[in-house]
Order: C-alpha cells, then structure tokens, then sequence
C-alpha cells in the first residue's frame, strides 16, 4: 500500500472523484543546480517523494517522527530538505541537533533553550509568527547510563509528553510551545542503542528503506 497514494484533487479518477496513484507518478524532476555543492544534493525518488510529503502533513499537526534506516539510505538529507523548504516558505524556523555517543541531557538542553525564544519567565517558544522543526539525528547514539536509560532521549520523551522542562538550576517548570520535534537514528548496533517504548510511542515510525534499482538507475531514452 506505500506504492500509492490519494489523489485528492481527482487526478486520474473519474469525474473529480480521490483515486489512488502511484507515487513514482508523483517524484518530481531533478533539476542540476551548479552552485548547489555536491553533498547537499537530493535526487527525488518515490521515497524521497512520499516521506516527505508524510513529513510535512505531520508538521501541519505539530506530530512528532522518527525516521529509521541503516547510514547512507537518505533520510537525514530527505528530512533536511523538506525542513529547509518550510523554512523558505517563511513561516518555520529551524533546530538541528546531532546526537553522539558523549551527547548529555544537560548540553541538549541548553542547546535547546538556546534556541528559544523566552516568552515568559516560564515560557519559551519559537520566533514570534512561526513555529519550529527540532531535528534530532542519530538519537539512538548516546551512551546509556546505569539504568539502560538514555538521558538525552528521556529528555526528548519529557518535552514529547509535557511539552517543557525543569530549569537545571532553580527547578521551576519551563513549557515550550510551537515547537515539533522530528528525529532519525539507524538499527542498533555499532555504537547504536535500541531506543525504548517510552519514547517510541510517541511517534509515527517511518522505515527508510535502501534505495531500489529504479531509483539509482536513471531511466533510458
């Protein structure tokens, strides 16, 4: 069923009626941009054209995603472009985050404060008039502490579940408002943690999958 999608504005169905297409009739054309540099380029194939149309519905609802895929399959650069693009429209700005295995709560925090702007004493946010994509990559990267838990990942679950923070040093409750939270990570192993329910949960998953033999072969003319 990931082959298609509704066509909501009646192409191919009859009489203007939603029909289901294919989203390899949906990829758009790549066009060559010379000073574009060479690893910021994105080639459009059917995943690239169907998760990010599945990221940016889920953005319009302020709903939280998580890609996951092995290194290299594209998601960190799919997802980059599509924030990107939001960005230019105007009414988004952005917070990316990459996590490693010394990442701690305590510096994603202040990374996270430090791009908010303080509404209140008790109330960060994004820039008046927008709102903001956190991107979290490699969130399955931090070292575990004693528990098995992962402190910078509690901390995504923490803002996910009640949308703030205690301030670290006078222990009031901070709450964050428009801001949404996308996050990616590979499969566990190699210095990758399995992530846990708790924070699963909270996100509609999304498998990025190896590019097929139609996507990495241009067509013939």
């Amino acid at each position: 069923m990931h082959d298609y999608f509704v066509a909501l504005d009646g192409r191919l169905g009859h009489e203007g009626a939603p029909k289901f297409q294919l989203w390899k009739d949906n990829v758009p054309n790549f066009e060559y941009n010379p000073t574009v540099p060479y690893f910021s380029m994105l080639v459009p194939t059917i995943d690239t054209a169907r998760y990010s149309f599945l990221l940016e519905r889920n953005l319009e609802v302020e709903k939280a995603m998580l890609f996951v895929g092995h290194s290299g399959v594209g998601k960190s650069v799919m997802i980059a472009d599509t924030i990107q693009r939001l960005v230019d429209g105007g009414s988004w700005a952005r917070l990316d985050i990459s996590f490693s295995a010394q990442t701690s709560a305590r510096r994603t925090q202040e990374t996270i404060e430090s791009k908010l702007e303080k509404k209140k004493k008790t109330l960060l946010g994004a820039p008046p008039g927008k709102r903001m994509v956190m991107f979290v990559d490699d969130v399955n990267m931090p070292a575990l502490e004693t528990y098995g838990a992962s402190p910078p990942a509690e901390l995504l679950r923490q803002f996910l579940d009640y949308k703030g923070f205690y301030d670290r040093h006078k222990l009031f409750w901070k709450d964050i408002t428009d801001v949404v939270e996308v996050c990616a990570c590979g499969p566990p192993g190699g210095g990758r943690h399995e992530l846990t329910p708790r924070l699963v949960r909270l996100h509609p998953l999304a498998p990025f999958n190896h590019p097929t033999a139609s996507a990495l072969r241009p067509p013939l003319y």
